[in-house]
């Protein structure tokens, strides 16, 4: 049953992101469609040539995937990070289709401009040479999407469009030989790409963009950003240290923050070390963060506009009754002696399971202090993209007495010392060598800025 309940609380998070994740392949399967509709379409038209009907082929191919290459080539190389919008190359590939339309209205009233070379040559531009440079572009922004909200395999933009081509293909080939007029074919195509621009802008509206980011020149691999997501509307910041977070605001699902949030009910002011630790507690209680790494607390109080009397020049609060909140990274410059000695009315160290230093617990239980051990009841789940999901463990330690029984999103764990068969909430609580919380593979993820 336990096992159902997290379950089921991991499929549920994220109800927007995830869906919009999974559909990146419909916008590039209606624009696959729309350019082989066009272009197979423009080949209809064109197809006669007195010199022979392969030479008029092979410089209809030629014109297409130069335009193509040139399509890929113009939107530049691009960040995984950056804006995917693609607007412009939407409306440009209607715009083209448009006036591929138009122009198989002159011709088919013309008679084919009597085949006059002038007359072939437009028609080569707007029935062919334009609507695939837009149709490049505009798939290339699409897949630039893809890799900016997938971390895994990025096969949707290819199989989609590669499944519209297909299905393009196989229709044009049915009704060959039928009376069916090429405008028709061009509006819908224009239909189809209508279709994919909005889904587009739709899937765009429920992905976390990159709003604004800042680095330091001397240590360019340290950097905050700030991503954005419209519906539902979000922020989320991030501070960076190459592959490594070193902040991340606010705490995600399956945050050990979240659990300790849930405790802070009478008002005590928190000391935060370690800037890994820092969540808002939004009630307008006094509190304090220290950060030993100066460029991350230059970065952090920059990104997120803190004022300069929130920073502790020590990781010892100055008066008794705070509460310590301790990332576990940072946990090395806990002293429990010096803690104990200001009057810590409690201390927290969480982050992924198994980063606390053992010497610390060790010292804490040797002085009699009380310690709990809690890990994460539901599966972590991503931040902004690229973010690795979180699964996290909580240690609480009561130099007063003994620790809370609960905390909301965690479960209780047995300490190290402790046999983890003395109960049955320990043994589910405690997982096996080859099994571990549920964590969020791609798959899953996409039930997954």
């Amino acid at each position: 049953m336990r096992r159902m309940l997290v379950a089921g609380l991991a499929r549920g998070y994220d109800r927007s992101m995830m869906p919009a994740r999974k559909t990146l392949w419909i916008p590039s399967f209606l624009l696959g469609a729309a350019t082989c509709t066009a272009l197979a379409t423009g080949a209809g038209l064109l197809l006669y040539d007195d010199q022979g009907l392969f030479r008029a082929g092979l410089a209809l191919a030629g014109v297409n995937l130069g335009a193509i290459g040139v399509g890929l080539v113009g939107t530049g190389e691009r960040q995984p990070d950056a804006s995917p919008h693609a607007g412009g190359w939407w409306l440009a590939f209607l715009i083209a289709l448009m006036g591929a339309a138009g122009f198989a209205v002159a011709w088919e009233a013309m008679h084919g401009f009597a085949a006059a070379p002038a007359a072939q040559g437009v028609g080569l531009a707007l029935t062919s040479a334009l609507p695939a440079y837009f149709a490049a572009g505009t798939w290339a922004r699409l897949t630039s999407l893809e890799k900016l909200v997938n971390t895994g395999k990025r096969r949707q933009t290819t199989f989609g469009t590669a499944a519209g081509v297909v299905l393009a293909a196989t229709l044009a080939r049915a009704f060959l030989g039928r009376p069916v007029w090429a405008v028709t074919a061009f509006l819908l195509a224009m239909v189809l790409a209508s279709a994919g621009a909005r889904l587009h802008v739709w899937i765009l509206d429920r992905v976390p963009r990159l709003f604004r980011s800042a680095s330091r020149p001397e240590r360019p691999a340290l950097r905050f950003e700030e991503w954005r997501t419209a519906v539902p509307e979000s922020r989320t910041r991030v501070v960076r240290d190459g592959e490594v977070t070193r902040l991340l605001d606010p705490a995600p699902q399956g945050d050990w923050r979240e659990g300790v949030a849930s405790t802070l009910h009478d008002g005590r002011p928190i000391l935060f070390v370690g800037a890994a630790s820092w969540f808002d507690p939004a009630d307008g209680r006094a509190w304090q963060v220290y950060e030993a790494d100066k460029g991350v607390l230059s970065l952090a109080v920059e990104g997120l506009d803190w004022e300069d009397g929130v920073v502790a020049a020590t990781p010892v609060p100055e008066d008794e009754g705070w509460v310590v909140i301790a990332d576990a990274v940072a946990a090395s410059s806990v002293c429990l002696d010096s803690l104990r000695e200001a009057g810590v009315q409690r201390v927290w160290i969480g982050g992924m399971a198994g980063a606390v230093p053992e010497g610390l617990l060790a010292e804490a239980r040797e002085a009699g202090i009380g310690v709990g051990r809690y890990r994460s009841a539901v599966a972590g789940v991503p931040g902004p993209p690229h973010v690795a999901p979180r699964a996290d463990g909580l240690w609480c330690l009561e130099p007063g007495g003994e620790p809370p029984e609960s905390v909301v999103g965690m479960v209780t764990a047995p300490l190290p010392c402790e046999p983890a068969g003395e109960s049955a909430e320990a043994r589910l609580a405690e997982p096996s060598a080859s099994e571990d919380l549920p964590q969020v593979s791609e798959d899953a993820g996409d039930e997954a800025p």
